[in-house]
């Protein structure tokens, strides 16, 4: 028994020690400037609209900077209905909606990021067809603002690895 009881406290001691190099900090003013200086390309269709303006809203976008980088993407939906319950018969459907973007240096013309995003989210349980049309169009909304917000936080994560 002292042997499981020396492990477990090494490994604690591990665990303990392996999270003190963690750092959590606010982003500094020129990541700011340089996050606001993004310019960001619209999308087509309603749920591109959401997806730029909650985007735009994440990054703090600053219309009297200069833009530096210019972010465009394409989003992408794809659905696989009758997700089957044991007993009874289902109207469920599962979502996928992906946001592939890219990051462009506008004073070198280079890519500096290229990345995909997906997210995935099951819907419907209502019987009635408009209530599952309903309930198709808000989970697109709501899969839309979510990919914004990962990419928003994807773009943060760009230029603090950048400037460390």
């Amino acid at each position: 028994m002292s042997w499981f009881k020396t492990l477990s406290l090494m490994l604690l001691i591990l665990t303990v020690t392996a999270c003190g190099d963690f750092k959590v900090r606010t982003l500094s003013h020129n990541e700011v400037d340089q996050i606001a200086s993004i310019q960001v390309a619209g999308s087509s269709g309603r749920i591109g609209q959401i997806y730029t303006r909650q985007l735009k809203d994440q990054l703090m976008i600053d219309p009297g900077i200069t833009p530096t980088h210019r972010l465009e993407s394409k989003l992408s939906v794809s659905s696989a209905s009758a997700l089957s319950v044991v007993g009874s018969s289902s109207n469920l459907k599962k979502m996928t909606m992906s946001a592939s973007f890219t990051l462009t240096n506008l004073t070198t013309g280079k890519m500096e990021l290229t990345e995909s995003i997906s997210t995935k989210a099951t819907l419907g349980a209502i019987s009635s067809y408009y209530g599952q049309d309903v309930s198709e169009t808000q989970g697109q909304e709501r899969l839309a603002k979510l990919l914004a917000d990962r990419v928003a936080n994807r773009m943060q994560l760009f230029f603090i690895a950048r400037d460390n």
